[in-house]
This record gives C-alpha cells, sequence and structure tokens, in this order.
C-alpha cells in the first residue's frame, strides 16, 4: 500500500513504481486502474494523476489498484494507492466556484503567538509573576477559554479553569516565583480542558484595557494622537477582536502614562527634562519655578538652541500669544513665533503657566527680551491685546513696535453688537488696510455711517493709530496684519496639548525636530535666487509691469501711471500706495520703475527673502535626546515637583474654545413682513413698508 496525495505528480508516482518492482529505464511500463462504470483508465501525465483522485472523490474510494504492464504484456504485479484526506482539502468545491462564492481565507491574526504562552511544567518567565500575569489572560484569550486564581500573590500564583465548578473541568496551572533569579517557573500544568465551549471568539471577558495597552504601546509611542476609535479598528483588523470604546479610551491613557508617566507625575519629570536637553543641545533655555512653600509647579520658560540661532535669519516679527492646554492641569500656554522669508512657521519659545495673567506676561517677556538684547534686533511684536498683554509689553518692551491683529480687533468690535454683521466686518477691515490718512478717513466715515458712531468711536479711541492702521505704522511690518502664524502654531501641536507637562514638552521636541530636518532638506533643493514663494510672488508682479507707463521726473523718481498714477522713489524704496514700505517686496509699480533705469530687481528686495539667507535659519539642528537611563539619572532638584493645584470643573472636560458673540456668524433669515434677510422675524420688525 502506498498512500499518495495530490499535490504530488506523475513522475513521483512513475518513480516510485520503478524502484519498487526494480523495473529498468529501458522497459515498456503502461499503468492503468479501474473506476466503478469505467473498467479501464490509463496514467500517462498529470492530467491522469489528478483524474484519479478526482474519480476517487466521486466514488468515496479510499484505495485504488493499478496495475503494472511491462513491455505490453501484463504483469502479475500489482500496488494499491491510498488517497489521503488532505487530497480532498486541497481538491474542493471552491475550486470550481467564482471568487464571489468561494469561502473566505482565515486572516493570520498577531493574536495567534498568544497561543504558546502556557506550553509546559517547568516553563520560565524570566519577567517573573508579572509576565506570567499579562500572558496568562492573553492566552485564555487566544484559546478560548476563561479562568479564575484560586491563589494570586507575589509568591505563588494558582489558577484554575471557570468551569471546574460546574464541568469538573480539571484544567489547571500553578507556578511560583524564584526569589534567588527573579524569574517565575510552572511546577503544575493540566493543560488539556474536559469542559465544553473551548472556543476563540470575538470578545471575552479577559480582554480587558491592560491587555489591550500592551497591544497599543507601541503604536502609542510613534502616534500620540491616537484615538479610541482607531484602537477599536486596529484591534478588529489586527487581532481579531472586538473592544468597547470604553475599554479602548482607558487602553489609550494607560498606555500614555507607561510612556510618560502619569498627569501628577509628568511635573517631576521636567528637571530630567531639562538636564538631558541641555545635555545634548548647548545653549537650551529652560527657567523652571516653583512655588517655594509647596514646591508645587508655577510656570516655565523653554527656547531650543537651534531655534534661538535660527531667529536671527528670521523676519523681525514675533507673533505672541496664548493658547489653553487640555491635560487634567489645564492651565494657559504663552507662545511666541516668527516666520521665516519663505512664509513658513518658525517656533522660538514657550511658557507654560497657570493663566493669562500679566505677571505670567511680564515673566514670559524678560526672558524674550534677554534673547532679543543678545541678537541686538529690533523686533515688531503681533498680538490679540490678550488679557495682561499689554500692560506687560509697556513694562518690559517699551522699544519694541507693537501691532494689533485686525482679525482680533473686528471680532472684539463685533461683539459689542452682539453678532456679526457682514457688512460692518468687511468696512473695518478696508479701515484697518487704509494705505494712507486720506483713506483712513474716508473708510472710517462709511463705518460709522453703517454702525452706531458712539459704539465705534469709543472703541477706537483707546487704541493708538500705528498699532493697527497701515496708514500710520512707519516701521516694517513685512505685510502682516493678522496674528495667523500663531494660530497656525497653537494648532500644529494640538493634539499634544492634550498631555501632560513632559510629554507635551517632549513629543513638541521630537514634532520640531522632525520638521526642522525636513525643512533643512527641502531648503538645499532651492535653486532660485530668492525663496521659492517669494520668487512666484516676484514674477507675479513682474508680469504686471507690462500695463504701466513710466514718467521721469528726476533721478531715482518717477511716475508710474496706470489706471492711476503713483510716485515711485527708487532712492528711499518708497512709492505712495506704501505697499513696498509695508511689505518690504517691490510691487509692480516699483518693479516697472526699476526696469525703467535698466537695474537688477534683487538689488531692492530685503535680505530676508533670499534663499542663501533663508537657508541659514536650519543651520543648526535641534539634536535627539537618549532616556536609556532615565530611572537611574540624579536630578539635580532633590525635591519632587508636585502638580499645580486646580480646582476641576464639573461635567465632561471642555476640548474646543468657546467662541465670543464677535466671531460665531448668525444665520441669516428672511423676514415675513418685509421679506428681507437679516436678523429678524415679522414680529421684531421695524422695517417701513
Amino acid at each position: 500500500m502506498f498512500s499518495i496525495h495530490q499535490r504530488m505528480n506523475y513522475a513521483y508516482l512513475f518513480e516510485y513504481i520503478c524502484e519498487r518492482f526494480r523495473l529498468s529505464a529501458t522497459d515498456v511500463i503502461e499503468l492503468h486502474y479501474s473506476l466503478p462504470g469505467c473498467p479501464l483508465s490509463f496514467l500517462h501525465n498529470d492530467n491522469d494523476f489528478q483524474m484519479l483522485f478526482i474519480g476517487a472523490k466521486i466514488y468515496n474510494l479510499d484505495c485504488v489498484e493499478i496495475i503494472v504492464e511491462k513491455n505490453s504484456e501484463r504483469c502479475s504485479k500489482r500496488t494499491s494507492v491510498s488517497c489521503e484526506d488532505s487530497c480532498f482539502e486541497v481538491l474542493d468545491e471552491d475550486d470550481y466556484l467564482t471568487e464571489g462564492y468561494r469561502s473566505e481565507v482565515s486572516k493570520p491574526y498577531l493574536s495567534r503567538e498568544w497561543g504558546s504562552y502556557i506550553q509546559c511544567e517547568g516553563q520560565k518567565f524570566r519577567g517573573g509573576a508579572s509576565e506570567f500575569r499579562d500572558k496568562l489572560p492573553k492566552y485564555a484569550i487566544e484559546v478560548g477559554f476563561t479562568f479564575v486564581y484560586t491563589r494570586n500573590d507575589w509568591y505563588r500564583i494558582h489558577a484554575v479553569c471557570s468551569n471546574m465548578g460546574t464541568e469538573n473541568c480539571e484544567w489547571h496551572v500553578a507556578g511560583y516565583s524564584e526569589s534567588l533569579d527573579g524569574c517565575f517557573y510552572i511546577d503544575s500544568l493540566n493543560n488539556v480542558h474536559t469542559c465544553k465551549g473551548v472556543l476563540r471568539q470575538k470578545k471575552h471577558v479577559r480582554l480587558g484595557s491592560k491587555v489591550v495597552k500592551t497591544c497599543i504601546q507601541e503604536d502609542i509611542s510613534y502616534n500620540m494622537s491616537l484615538k479610541p476609535r482607531d484602537i477599536q479598528i486596529k484591534m478588529q483588523s489586527a487581532y481579531g477582536f472586538e473592544i468597547s470604546y470604553k475599554v479602548a479610551w482607558k487602553a489609550n491613557q494607560s498606555a500614555r502614562d507607561m510612556i510618560y508617566e502619569s498627569e501628577a507625575e509628568s511635573f517631576n519629570m521636567l528637571s530630567w527634562f531639562r538636564e538631558a536637553v541641555l545635555a545634548s543641545n548647548p545653549g537650551f533655555v529652560f527657567v523652571l519655578e516653583v512655588h517655594p512653600d509647596t514646591n508645587q509647579f508655577h510656570r516655565l520658560f523653554i527656547a531650543y538652541a537651534c531655534c534661538i540661532e535660527g531667529f536671527k535669519f528670521c523676519l523681525p516679527v514675533l507673533y505672541v500669544n496664548d493658547t489653553f492646554g487640555k491635560s487634567l492641569y489645564k492651565g494657559t500656554i504663552l507662545c511666541a513665533t516668527e516666520r521665516t522669508g519663505n512664509k513658513g512657521c518658525f517656533p522660538l519659545a514657550m511658557c507654560v503657566c497657570d493663566s493669562e495673567t500679566e505677571d505670567n506676561w511680564c515673566f514670559f517677556f524678560r526672558h524674550l527680551k534677554d534673547l532679543l538684547e543678545s541678537q541686538g534686533r529690533v523686533v515688531t511684536l503681533m498680538s490679540d491685546r490678550g488679557n495682561g498683554l499689554l500692560g506687560s509689553f509697556s513694562k518690559v518692551l517699551p522699544g519694541h513696535p507693537h501691532l494689533f491683529c485686525y482679525m482680533h480687533l473686528s471680532a472684539n468690535l463685533m461683539n459689542r453688537y452682539g453678532g456679526v454683521s457682514g457688512t460692518m466686518k468687511n468696512k473695518f477691515f478696508e479701515l484697518a488696510y487704509a494705505s494712507s490718512p486720506a483713506q483712513y478717513r474716508l473708510h472710517l466715515r462709511k463705518l460709522r455711517e453703517i454702525g452706531d458712531a458712539k459704539i465705534i468711536d469709543n472703541f477706537l479711541k483707546d487704541m493708538p493709530l500705528e498699532n493697527w492702521c497701515r496708514a500710520f505704522f512707519r516701521g516694517s511690518r513685512y505685510g502682516n496684519m493678522a496674528n495667523s502664524m500663531a494660530e497656525s502654531y497653537n494648532a500644529w501641536f494640538a493634539e499634544e496639548r492634550e498631555m501632560p507637562a513632559y510629554g507635551m514638552l517632549d513629543q513638541t521636541r521630537i514634532k520640531l525636530m522632525n520638521q526642522m530636518g525636513e525643512k533643512r532638506d527641502e531648503a538645499q533643493l532651492w535653486t532660485t535666487p530668492l525663496t521659492p514663494k517669494m520668487q512666484d510672488r516676484l514674477k507675479e508682479r513682474m508680469d504686471a509691469t507690462s500695463q504701466f507707463n513710466m514718467v521721469y521726473s528726476t533721478t531715482n523718481i518717477y511716475e508710474v501711471r496706470g489706471k492711476y498714477s503713483h510716485v515711485v522713489d527708487l532712492g528711499i524704496c518708497s512709492y505712495t500706495c506704501r505697499k513696498w514700505e509695508i511689505e518690504c517686496f517691490p510691487c509692480s509699480h516699483a518693479l516697472a520703475a526699476i526696469q525703467a533705469v535698466s537695474k537688477d530687481v534683487y538689488a531692492f528686495v530685503d535680505q530676508h527673502y533670499f534663499a542663501d539667507y533663508c537657508k541659514k535659519c536650519y543651520d543648526v539642528p535641534l539634536f535627539p535626546l537618549s532616556n536609556a537611563d532615565m530611572a537611574s539619572a540624579e536630578s539635580a532638584n532633590d525635591e519632587f515637583i508636585h502638580p499645580p493645584h486646580v480646582k476641576r470643573a464639573p461635567g465632561r472636560p471642555k476640548k474646543k474654545r468657546f467662541k465670543s458673540s464677535g466671531e460665531t456668524q448668525k444665520k441669516l433669515i428672511r423676514c415675513g413682513r418685509c421679506q428681507k434677510l437679516g436678523n429678524h422675524n415679522k414680529t421684531t420688525c421695524t422695517e417701513p413698508l
């Protein structure tokens, strides 16, 4: 009897028969067999060999007799072949069904190895009892049973099947911890279940947040923004299990705490973080203040050396803004951001404090002042006039120009009207963008005509014109009117603001380090004299110069005539529409005059917009740090830094900022009386008919 299966071929069968009956290569051999209803079937090739299996399956035959003929004479020798069951697994109905009707192929899940966690008596767990406690639930989940602990302490663990009392199941496992090497050993194991229902299922009572945490810990370390819904999808697709949203959320929080400690303990890690970053990045500025009596966290100021050095080559405009923390201890984050010559966001410094007060702003501005004075730069600051900001700015930085964001000003103005008016908002924008005093007076008159003049006058009287209107600012603002760069930076690390203090700083550091490296590599590919975005702007404005006519007046002074005429003075780089002074970049009128005298247009472009100058922003990299010795490192501060005292508000924690009425656009409705669009109905309508 010779066993064959369908994975074999005709050559293998022929070689076996020749070897068994000692047939030579010169002999002429004929193989045939018989089946019910088919008395004579020959075996000549692989197709005939496969038909043998098909016939055996059709007639439910386990054994088929093959007759061997030598030199056209029937031999008395015969052999029988048995068709193994495995052949029928290969040849099944799926071979003849279309793709949509075939059986689904089982997917290998990552949990498959869990089934080998518990093997035999004497098995060793180097991680001790904790490793055994982690692996036993996973083994039960993969095999498909539940268990209970009859003993679970520091020295010995004993677990039995949950069905031991009802079905007398004999499965059990027991082990002990060895004090000499710290390992855990299994000394008793019956790995056979005598109960019913041992089957792997999608849901399991032991599949809690502790098990899920170990499955997602590596993913969390790469992506701290992983959401509970993403964890549910991963467990379904990669492990084949279904978990609830609550389990996924708890596992997410536990994994974060395992990486960056708990919310309370993360403040104590700030001392180690300061020393670690300073060791790898000399010039790093980190100022940490605690309350002297309780040693509770008060506030900190942080600025990386790469940002301080890169700031020298950024535009001399600094955007300051505040945002709120989303962790358990909330707090406020004060930020200072810059803009590169390629319109890129470049962070400078950050301050973590309890709230937006004048004292905290003074603390932030004092350390910013130290950075600015060391570079000898006069920088224009732009802000949203937040709480305590104006008073602290005038105290600490009186010699620096200060601009107000026109977007925040418009929202504040609309807030006095109890909502947003599209017309009034646009009129205020025109007022802020006025390029001359005459235009300012014109747009102010139009704004007062459509709104309450008393409200507008009271709103504008306390704001110096040079702080918000283009017509009266005589410095270099590089075209900046809004604090959008600071808002972009707040959105850039929005997910990190949900983390504890140490985790937020470390994740922001990693994100900044990666961004600096990518920007540096990207800048090396620039081939134009100016940065790519400014080169495109120059080309666009150069194309518009063909519509202007030039009239020469005197040295470097021209009248540029188009739809309107403007006076350009190339000697002092100015002209009547003031775009050149405001943007520090020649407009189409100035470019037309420059071409008229056949001068190099690049000689009139500010140095911050040149590619080689902008590349220097990324010359100093942010070097990585290692936390391998974090546990054994001795902090310079021997006292434990406690978290700040905060009173948690009732209800679910808010993650989004509440918008004021001036920022919220009211939906327009059509009045049933006057048929006009507005914010009134027929009951409150006062329109004359």
